[in-house]
């Protein structure tokens, strides 16, 4: 195993190191004085904000269990970016925010992760991000020192402890359930690898009922979590989210669908688009005279957008709401994506079982055109006789 170490500089230590030491992957964590101009200064030196240190804490973690990314991002929830020389109560340059990397080849992960999160915000952010100059380690009585005093002082809230607590409890519970096996097999199934549809994505090994158990028991997670999950490089994480977000759903529509519409970026492959769209966007606009959102995807540039929209509606097939399925396979009879050719004939095929008028009177008009792999599953349960006449 190859350990990486990267620096986190949150406000006071005590917090932020508790709150770091918790995520699955993270090996070791200890807390410091980085930065400043003073050689190894006691904390009482650092507390008259002279010596130019921070708070910090450094994080050791295994990359091959959770990325530089990853710990970025998670650490960024436990902030305010905008404040100045503070957090919580903590005033002072001591308690000032930053990134600091050991390797120089660490610097463009923080840099687009910080550029990430600055797109969030109107104003700059206040984070320091740059090479670490110095650290020292601080007092034996500051390291671990909530997990000694568990009744001690917190900058962060008891929001952000429980998030932490929760999301790293959820991978845990994933991770417990995973396969070996299936941890090389997913990846190649998945089309994984350059140039492919699933390029970068990363599996755990855990099929899709031992998914479905984890998300059961965490169907109560904050949307927090939920966005943290599907900001994970881990599809399995991924995929939970979304389950979760099925059961928040039948709660809260118009909250789950609004955090769907948000959050498409992490729906990155086929089967976490078919396994929540009819379910959460689907299901939502059942009974919705606008349906405009469906036309919105279908014309993204993104291809599971756009299958999104087709898969979306299998829920209304399943109600004998057959128009825009139609509609939509009309815009996508000449799409080059064969996960959308798949996708489309799939529906289509489902309304013919339902309609399978409404679906002939569909063929006859764009056979000829239509790309073979969306014909062939249009039709994949006609008769011998009726597939070869339209193969033909």
């Amino acid at each position: 195993m190859i350990s990486r170490v990267i620096y986190f500089a949150g406000g006071c230590f005590w917090g932020t190191e508790h709150y770091m030491s918790q995520f699955p992957g993270v090996l070791d964590t200890s807390v410091g004085y980085a930065n400043g101009k003073v050689h190894n200064p006691a904390y009482e030196q650092v507390y008259t904000d002279q010596t130019g240190h921070v708070e910090c804490v450094k994080v050791t973690y295994d990359p091959e269990i959770i990325t530089l990314a990853a710990l970025c991002r998670l650490f960024f929830r436990s902030i305010d970016p905008l404040l100045l020389n503070r957090q919580g109560d903590d005033c002072g340059t001591r308690y000032r925010t930053g990134i600091y990397w050991s390797d120089e080849q660490d610097r463009q992960i923080v840099e687009e992760i910080y550029a990430e999160i600055q797109g969030m915000y109107e104003q700059d952010l206040v984070v320091e991000k740059s090479p670490l100059e110095c650290f020292y380690h601080a007092e034996v009585y500051h390291q671990d020192y909530l997990y000694k005093n568990p009744e001690g002082y917190c900058h962060l809230s008891l929001q952000t402890m429980k998030f932490a607590k929760t999301y790293s409890q959820i991978i845990k519970d994933l991770r417990n359930v995973a396969d070996e096996g299936k941890k090389t097999v997913l990846p190649r199934f998945f089309k994984t690898g350059p140039g492919e549809y699933g390029e970068g994505d990363r599996f755990l090994g855990v099929v899709v009922p031992s998914t479905r158990k984890v998300a059961k028991i965490h169907k109560d997670a904050s949307y927090e979590v939920l966005e943290a999950l599907l900001e994970s490089e881990w599809h399995e994480c991924r995929l939970c989210a979304l389950l979760i977000l099925i059961e928040k759903y039948r709660k809260d529509q118009e909250g789950a669908v609004n955090f769907y519409l948000s959050h498409l970026s992490g729906i990155n492959n086929w089967d976490l688009v078919d396994l929540s769209a009819p379910y959460i966007l689907g299901d939502y606009l059942l009974e919705k005279g606008d349906r405009s959102v469906l036309y919105e995807l279908a014309e993204s540039d993104n291809m599971w957008e756009q299958r999104i929209a087709i898969v979306s509606t299998l829920m209304l097939i399943r109600h004998d709401q057959f128009d825009d399925t139609i509609r939509l396979a009309e815009s996508f009879v000449g799409t080059r994506h064969d996960l959308i050719r798949k996708a489309v004939g799939w529906m289509l095929r489902e309304v013919g079982k339902r309609d399978q008028k409404r679906l002939e009177n569909f063929l006859e008009a764009y056979m000829r055109v239509m790309p073979r792999t969306m014909l062939r599953y249009a039709i994949e349960k006609f008769p011998p006789e009726q597939r070869r006449y339209y193969m033909s």
